[in-house]
């Protein structure tokens, strides 16, 4: 996969998003293949400058409206970001072809099908009301995968884990859901 840098560091797909940094949008909207994107308010514009009301997200992560994806918080309804920087992405594609991003921010981050969950994976039976947690504490800079006592368990890389310390591109199973997992880089001055 070939990828591109932003100005503030972010490192993602330009066959996917093009110029448009999909981590740090300029203004409201972000242009993929002609539609566009509104990020996290619920509304996106369309083609004639209007504006559209998407239905709630109800823990679907995307919505998809004709051309245009909003793309929205994967968070069970929390305010799982507010006050917290963003440090790491989880990708799957197993519950949307297109695939779908969730958002890992410091400090915990709790999986499961509960709706409280900070990344809610209702539509996976073998998921656990509060399957695990990723955990992140910028004084300690590790990225942990901990097993909330799940009772299928939680898989890193394939092998059976309690808590595991996790590293970008490890594939992070619960139930019969994979992430990918992303660290993002810190941009360029920042502490």
């Amino acid at each position: 996969m070939a990828t591109k840098k932003c100005p503030n560091g972010h490192i993602y797909d330009p066959n996917v998003y093009g110029d448009n940094c999909p981590f740090c949008p300029s203004g409201d909207t972000v242009n993929l293949g002609g539609g566009k994107t509104k990020v996290n308010d619920g509304t996106y514009s369309d083609d004639t400058g209007g504006t559209k009301k998407t239905e709630p997200m109800h823990d679907t992560g995307y919505q998809y409206e004709e051309e245009h994806t909003h793309i929205g918080r994967r968070d069970g309804g929390t305010d799982a970001g507010r006050g917290r920087k963003l440090v790491a992405l989880l990708v799957s594609y197993d519950t949307n072809p297109e695939g779908e991003v969730y958002r890992i921010y410091e400090g915990r981050n709790s999986i499961g099908r509960k709706s409280t969950a900070d990344i809610c994976v209702p539509e996976d039976n073998r998921v656990s009301g509060m399957h695990m947690t990723v955990l992140y504490r910028e004084a300690e800079g590790i990225f942990w995968a901990i097993d909330n006592d799940s009772s299928n368990g939680t898989f890193v890389n394939g092998s059976f884990v309690s808590k595991a310390e996790l590293h970008t591109e490890d594939t992070i199973t619960v139930g019969d859901t994979n992430f990918t997992f992303i660290i993002i880089p810190k941009p360029a001055g920042s502490k």
